[in-house]
Order: structure tokens, then C-alpha cells, then sequence
């Protein structure tokens, strides 16, 4: 969601819509083909978005083409920003990008598997990102590797970081994780199936996050239990908090769900899939 309310959402049309707070029409952008990726909104009002084409796009807020940037294969990871305009994204050809805001290249990484994951940046830079190799990376601001963290399974969900630097991402194995800064186990939490799922923090420390068993989980910022809901299908969306602490969260029961909570979203270094609400 754009400064000015404007609504920014992809399409396996190939396109990238731009829809006013009304519910009208503003503007389309078509890539080479489908959207899967969830847009990023820079300060200065672009919107960077994914293809399956392959490219990165940088889009002016009226709706006309900045620069793209071609990976090796389909980029579903969306893109994150850090605070001097790099963009972060993965693609399926296994590696994390930095991208400089002229479009060109900073840096890439190679993981050991196809990136889906979304990243997330820590205060001090580092970017925080899952792999189908089965790892959490940690790469510092240069493109180098702080540390990995190895999962049992794929991780596709993106990380959530709380106030104390614990990064919060779940896993194919079954398993929610929370990873202390310095790469090490802090608590792992078992649900019934994978976790696809991306995690949201509330004002409390509570960390809400959903699983392939169809139930979206509330706990506690020590791992432990303290409620969950039952949804008719599997959850792989990522929950939304609202300013009245309602958790949003869509199932493949074809319902949203609203749901009461404790509190508004926390204020930490990234608390939810894609930083927050808006997306920038």
C-alpha cells in the first residue's frame, strides 16, 4: 500500500495492478509473465515486484517502467528494502540478490537450493533469508555469510525478528523456529505439518504463524503453547495484525479469518512478512 492509499498487487495475468483506495482502476504494468511475487514500496514511491520472466522490476508510482534486473530464473521471492535503497530478492536459481537503486548489481549469494523465502533485515544489516537447502542464511550487508542455521525440511516461510534480535521462520520438517542473533537454537516448536506459513509478532511477543495441519498457532515468545485455531484448510497464508490487535489470516477453506488478539503489531526490527502492513 502506497503513501497515498493505492493498493499494488500482482497477477498471474502477468501483470502488476495498481488499484485506488476506492476499489478502482488506476494503472496495469504487465511483465513477461506471472506475478507471484508480493510488491515492495522504496521511499521515494517505486514499487519493485518479481516475474516469473525471470526479472526484477522497478515501476514508477505513475505506472511507467524505472529499469529491471534479469536473475537466472523465476523470482516468487518479493522483495525487501534496506534503509539506503538496496533491494533484496531471491529466485529460483538459488541465489539471494542485492540490488543497488539504479538497478545494478551489488552482490549475489548462492544458497543450496531454490529461493522462495522472502528476506528480512536486521538493525544491523543483516539479511536473513531461507533456502530449499533446508537453511536459515544469515548474509552480513557486504554478501558475505554471517552463519546458516539447518532446518529438517525447505524453508519457504519468510523470517520475522523480534526486539532482541530472534529471528522467527518456519520449515517443511514440521517445525517453527527461533534462532538467537549469533545462529545458535534458542526453541523449536513442533506442529502437525510444514510450515509455510510467514510469522507476524504482536506488541506482547506473542508470534502468530500458520501450518500445512490447518490450524494457526499463537506462542509464546518461549516456545510455548498458547492457543490455536482450527481452520478448515491448510494455512499457508501469513497473518496480519491490526491496529485493534484482530489477526488476519487466510486459509485454503476459501475463508479469511479474523481472529481477537492481544495487541497491535510489535515494533521491532521486522515484525511480519514484508516488514509491514504497507510493504515498505
Amino acid at each position: 500500500i502506497g503513501a497515498d492509499g493505492t493498493i499494488y498487487v500482482g497477477s498471474y495475468d502477468d501483470n502488476l495492478y495498481a488499484i485506488n483506495p476506492n476499489g478502482t482502476f488506476k494503472w496495469s504494468y504487465q511483465t513477461g509473465s506471472s506475478v507471484y511475487s508480493s510488491p515492495a514500496i522504496g521511499a521515494d514511491g517505486t514499487i519493485y515486484v518479481g516475474s516469473n520472466d525471470n526479472y526484477l522490476y522497478a515501476i514508477h508510482s505513475n505506472g511507467t517502467f524505472k529499469w529491471f534486473y534479469q536473475t537466472g530464473s523465476l523470482v516468487q521471492s518479493s522483495p525487501a528494502i534496506d534503509a539506503d535503497g538496496t533491494i533484496y530478492v531471491g529466485s529460483i536459481d538459488n541465489n539471494l540478490y542485492a540490488i543497488n537503486p539504479n538497478g545494478t548489481l551489488k552482490w549475489s549469494y548462492s544458497t543450496g537450493g531454490s529461493v522462495h523465502s522472502s528476506p528480512a533485515i536486521g538493525t544491523d544489516g543483516t539479511i536473513y533469508v531461507g533456502s530449499n537447502d533446508d537453511r536459515l542464511h544469515a548474509i552480513n550487508p557486504n554478501g558475505t555469510l554471517k552463519w546458516s542455521y539447518q532446518t529438517g525440511g525447505s524453508v519457504y516461510s519468510s523470517p520475522a525478528i523480534d526486539a532482541d534480535g530472534t529471528i522467527y521462520v518456519g520449515s517443511y520438517d514440521n517445525y517453527f523456529y527461533a534462532i538467537n542473533p549469533d545462529g545458535i537454537l534458542k526453541w523449536s516448536y513442533s506442529t502437525g505439518s510444514g510450515v509455510f506459513s510467514s510469522p507476524a509478532i504482536g506488541a506482547d511477543g506473542t508470534i502468530y504463524v500458520g501450518s500445512l495441519d490447518n490450524y494457526l498457532y499463537a506462542i509464546n515468545p518461549n516456545g510455548a503453547f498458547k492457543w490455536s485455531y482450527q481452520t478448515g484448510g491448510d494455512v499457508s497464508s501469513s497473518p496480519a495484525i491490526g491496529a485493534d490487535g484482530t489477526i488476519y489470516v487466510g486459509s485454503n477453506d476459501y475463508y479469511l479469518y479474523a481472529i481477537q488478539g492481544l495487541g497491535p503489531l510489535a515494533n521491532t526490527p521486522w515484525p511480519m512478512f514484508h516488514h509491514d502492513l504497507k510493504h515498505t
